[in-house]
């Protein structure tokens, strides 16, 4: 069975190490927050309740959308610890599988991390999250 929404806003990611699913419904700019989780071949859907759901989205959408240089819309993936900073996962709207993009997410703001960590960055979330790495990130 497939499940298909109205809207054409729907995002999957993990922050704090829990799978979301998040919903943006247009016509009444309203979000619906899920936690995902897997369960033999389907996809469980779980309200969190209103707390839960306030605390993510107070903490990820301030940073959930990037437009980067050259017209890139970038969506937060995952967000992961690296050195005890964390570091938000982005992909490309229009290329979702392509490489990856890496911001440290400090203060409800992303910023862009020095060119001599950014491959220990990436290397951290293969490790953490190997199952969404098919070849070694880069920038």
């Amino acid at each position: 069975m497939h499940v298909r929404f109205e809207t054409p806003h729907q995002y999957v990611f993990i922050h704090e190490n829990v799978k979301h699913l998040l919903l943006i419904w247009s016509k009444e700019s309203k979000k619906q927050l899920f936690i995902a989780e897997e369960e033999e071949d389907a996809l469980v859907l779980r309200y969190p309740g209103e707390t839960y759901t306030e605390t993510v989205l107070e903490q990820v959408e301030p940073v959930f959308f990037l437009d980067l240089e050259g017209g890139v819309e970038a969506i937060l993936g995952a967000t992961f610890y690296h050195q005890n900073r964390l570091i938000g996962m982005y992909y490309d709207k229009k290329h979702p599988t392509g490489p990856p993009y890496f911001f440290e997410i400090e203060d409800g703001s992303p910023s862009e991390i020095p060119d001599e960590e950014y491959q220990a960055v990436a290397q951290t979330f293969a490790k953490e999250f190997p199952e969404y790495v098919s070849e070694e990130p880069g920038k």
